[in-house]
């Protein structure tokens, strides 16, 4: 796929002062390098003039350069950097573009959703056409190659519908028509099809246009090979005058299916082995996995079952690659998902503090109108009385306090827990909604104590708790049931969410910094997982249950999360 780029045409003087030297840069870094290196230097040796926002905007041309360059690790970094402490929305904005641009380039999908929310965010705010409409491209090709196409075709239909640059409106028709078709919305598909390719042919994208005619190949396949091959022989001198190697590779490699469907198979080799030149040893992507795919299948064709068996290997090493990155990908996305609804919780709790906080004072006003005349009276009595009420209050809800909670982490005491956690599942049972316990302890625990001291084991329970809290639902039962065990009751969770949230709390436990303790020391916690589709409403069965997947997870190496199945 061609990456998007931040296209203005260059302007047509030689710029004269640092703000013109600056836009001409701007201008001209997707289309003459090698004249936006020369004026990035002229900027860079007048540094001295430059004002607060043209230093900013200097510091992200110099990122885009280094990234142009081939320097990524430091063009991260810079980019990173910008994102954080920029003042300009504008600048801080394309450096969060550019960021993400190469993060997808690389991969690397964890540190994408990471930023995905704030860059959807900033875009809806963004006036600056071109801006976004390349945000929106962004968000289209990340959720596409991560398999999420009914969002890309959200992103995709509204950069296609808003777009007034027709490269944008190509890129827009060419993401929408991939959701479409992995979708299999077939019908919808071929009401866009012809659109899409005018759009790509009127904006000179002949690599879009082409990419879109591959899906009417793939379809064509599966029903008349001979119209497929027709398709493709009047498109592939075109596809071969873009020198898009990808491309190229996969219109071959359609060529390859085509023939072998048609049992023409010294044909369909031919055209196989010929995709293969065009590709690297670690190059992977879905026309290098049909290719090795066919490949195979020629072989096994042809009874040549030991070259089979080489190209099977290939496609099997290729194929985890590939689903290793999806996988990757789709679990960056649900962690950031969740990361989003927990913050959105959060949010509502504090709306609702706040507007209990709201009801209280109106109330305390109209009382304190109605009272006026009574305090003269009753105010000596009511100071009297109050200060009794208040030392009895406090007194019993400090025995309360020591009675029902761990004094060390603040959370429920094992016979505070086990109250609690019966009466969440005599409702959940009553309701007949679902209910999942997660058990966990820290690993290596009394070798904390032993090397550090109990103090600083003290410190540690604490962090664990705190840090766990963060994720947990006000109605989810916390307790501390032994010396480094903790257990936590949800109503009306499902099992497979309860794992997921054991995996947050796993992963946040080993980032905790021990440092802030005056020791240097790892965390680490193994987690067990109950529901009550496999062990009932009953809290003694969900323990043992949730205790049996616990020490599953202690024998496969600690540090892992384990769900008790029968």
């Amino acid at each position: 796929m061609a990456s998007l780029s931040f296209f203005i045409p260059a302007l047509g003087k030689e710029p004269e002062s640092i703000e013109d030297k600056i836009q001409l840069a701007e201008e001209l870094k997707a289309t003459d390098f090698n004249r936006f290196n020369e004026l990035l230097k002229q900027v860079e040796d007048s540094s001295v003039n430059l004002t607060a926002e043209q230093h900013e905007q200097f510091r992200f041309l110099d990122a885009y350069r280094l990234a142009y360059s081939g320097s990524q690790t430091q063009a991260v970094a810079n980019l990173t950097e910008l994102v954080k402490v920029a003042k300009s929305e504008k600048v801080q904005f394309k450096s969060l573009s550019v960021l993400l641009n190469i993060l997808i380039i690389s991969r690397d999908y964890s540190e994408v959703f990471q930023y995905l929310e704030q860059y959807d965010q900033m875009q809806k705010n963004i006036t600056d056409k071109d801006l976004r409409q390349h945000a929106l491209g962004i968000l289209a090709l990340v959720f596409n190659q991560t398999s999420q196409f009914d969002i890309g075709y959200f992103y995709a239909n509204k950069l296609s519908s808003d777009a007034v640059d027709g490269k944008y409106a190509c890129f827009g028709m060419q993401f929408k028509l991939e959701s479409l078709h992995r979708l299999k919305k077939y019908d919808e598909f071929d009401q866009e099809f012809d659109a899409g390719v005018a759009t790509c042919e009127a904006a000179k994208q002949p690599i879009y246009s082409k990419i879109i005619q591959s899906y009417r190949v793939e379809r064509l396949l599966e029903v008349d090979p001979n119209q497929a091959i027709s398709l493709l022989n009047s498109l592939y001198q075109d596809v071969e005058q873009t020198s898009y190697n990808v491309l190229i590779t996969l219109y071959k490699t359609l060529y390859s299916i085509a023939y072998l469907r048609n049992e023409q198979l010294d044909v369909a080799k031919e055209y196989g082995l010929s995709a293969t030149k065009n590709i690297k040893e670690d190059d992977i992507n879905y026309a290098i996995l049909l290719l090795y795919s066919t490949l195979y299948e020629i072989e096994k064709a042809n009874g040549n079952f030991e070259k089979a068996l080489t190209y099977h290997e290939v496609l099997v090493s290729k194929q985890k690659a590939y689903d290793d990155e999806k996988a990757a990908g789709l679990l960056a996305y649900n962690i950031a998902k969740a990361n989003v609804e927990v913050k959105n919780q959060r949010i509502a709790l504090l709306d609702k503090d706040n507007e209990l906080l709201s009801l209280q004072k109106d109330l305390y006003e109209k009382e304190a109108r109605q009272n006026r005349l009574l305090v003269l009276i009753l105010g000596a009595i009511l100071l009297l009385a109050t200060v009794l009420a208040y030392r009895g209050l406090t007194g019993r809800s400090r025995f309360k306090k020591i009675a029902e909670y761990d004094q060390l982490t603040g959370i429920s005491n094992r016979y505070h827990f086990n109250n609690q956690a019966k009466i969440a599942l005599d409702y959940c049972e009553t309701n007949a909604k679902p209910v999942a316990l997660i058990l966990f302890d820290l690993d290596y625990f009394k070798d904390i104590n032993d090397t550090h001291g109990h103090a600083v084991g003290d410190w540690a329970l604490r962090a664990v708790v705190k840090t766990c809290r963060n994720f947990m639902r006000n109605n989810d039962v916390f307790g501390r049931i032994g010396g480094e065990e903790f257990a936590v009751v949800l109503p009306g969770c499902q099992t497979d969410k309860a794992v997921l949230l054991a995996e947050i709390c796993r992963d946040a436990i080993a980032g905790i910094d021990t440092t802030e303790s005056g020791k240097h020391f790892s965390l680490s916690a193994s987690f067990g997982v109950s529901g009550s589709d496999n062990s009932g409403y009953q809290l003694k069965q969900l323990l043992a249950d949730a205790d049996s997947a616990m020490y599953s997870a202690k024998a496969a190496g600690r540090n892992q999360v384990a769900t008790f199945s029968e």
